[in-house]
């Protein structure tokens, strides 16, 4: 599944339970109108394939992070890292600066896709695309 296929099944109010949750709500608005940029957007920019994958994870005593692949999406002391894989390669990449557009044709990885509710994915891509502006 595609992001810009999730955004087309998933409502913004979904999307924003996560967002609050996990992030705050201070940009609320500014989400708001960029999901709906996104999901409104009939432009197709080709990219490399790449697929996003998210990892979850908690601090122990020690302040190490400690990765699980059982939790609750709703959990707000868990931290989450979002990346992105290119097909045939095990490197991770930030998606931090991509493009909001070609971002529409990145997919989501399986294992995401079985872990987290499509809000919460939206939720957290929306975050990290939107690290260093919105527009």
């Amino acid at each position: 599944m595609k992001v810009k296929e999730l955004l087309k099944t998933t409502e913004f109010n979904d999307v924003a339970e996560h967002i609050k949750l996990h992030y705050g709500d201070e940009h609320i608005s500014e989400f708001n109108k960029l999901y709906s940029r996104l999901k409104n957007s009939n432009e197709c920019i080709e990219c490399e394939k790449m697929s996003v994958i998210i990892n979850a994870y908690s601090f122990d005593s020690d302040d190490e992070p400690k990765w699980t692949d059982v939790f609750d999406e709703n959990d707000s002391s868990l931290h989450f890292d979002v990346s992105a894989i290119k097909e045939n390669e095990d490197i991770l990449y930030s998606i931090s600066a991509v493009d909001k557009l070609k971002f529409l044709e990145y997919s989501i990885c399986d294992e995401t896709l079985a872990l987290f509710s499509g809000a919460a994915i939206l939720a957290h891509c929306l975050w990290e695309i939107t690290s260093y502006s919105f527009e």
